[in-house]
């Protein structure tokens, strides 16, 4: 799966866990498009985003490029 510039920028920020920016109309379509692709998920209690394996494998692929 080929990332664009801003699904790497929100993948490293769950990774780092640097503060993400407001949700606009497309920082919410990256966040839902990484959910579907299983790449990135939502955990409760604190609410917050983590990243999956899956995400972690895509996000150093994607450094090797």
């Amino acid at each position: 799966m080929k990332l664009s510039n801003r699904e790497i920028d929100f993948l490293s920020r769950v990774v780092t866990g640097k503060h993400l920016p407001p949700a606009d109309r497309e920082e919410d379509r990256t966040r839902q498009k990484m959910r579907r692709a299983g790449l990135a998920e939502v955990v409760k209690n604190p609410r917050r985003w983590v990243i999956t394996p899956a995400g972690l494998d895509a996000i150093s692929s994607e450094d090797h490029k």
